[in-house]
């Protein structure tokens, strides 16, 4: 299973975090918590919203979001089965 950048290149899913700080560059930042992710939007306008729940997704997350002392925080969670 891998994750194609807009540069096709192929990165290898062993820490989904590597690949959430790829997309958000420095959008937002991103912390791993419990097995899932903690990932706090700094620059709204350009974070790759899309591509972030996608991949979330992929990885078979619940996704929730919140507002932590003003800012828009997305929180993950493995999905349980």
């Amino acid at each position: 299973m891998g994750y194609k950048s807009k540069g096709e290149k192929e990165y290898t899913i062993c820490c989904p975090e590597i690949v959430i700080e790829l997309l958000i560059d420095d959008s937002g930042e991103c912390a791993s918590e419990y097995g899932g992710m903690v990932i706090r939007v700094l620059k709204p306008d350009k974070f790759p919203w899309e591509n972030v729940f996608k991949t979330l997704l992929k990885l078979n997350h619940e996704i929730y979001v919140d507002e932590r002392e003003g800012i828009l925080t997305i929180i993950s969670k493995p999905k349980i089965d």
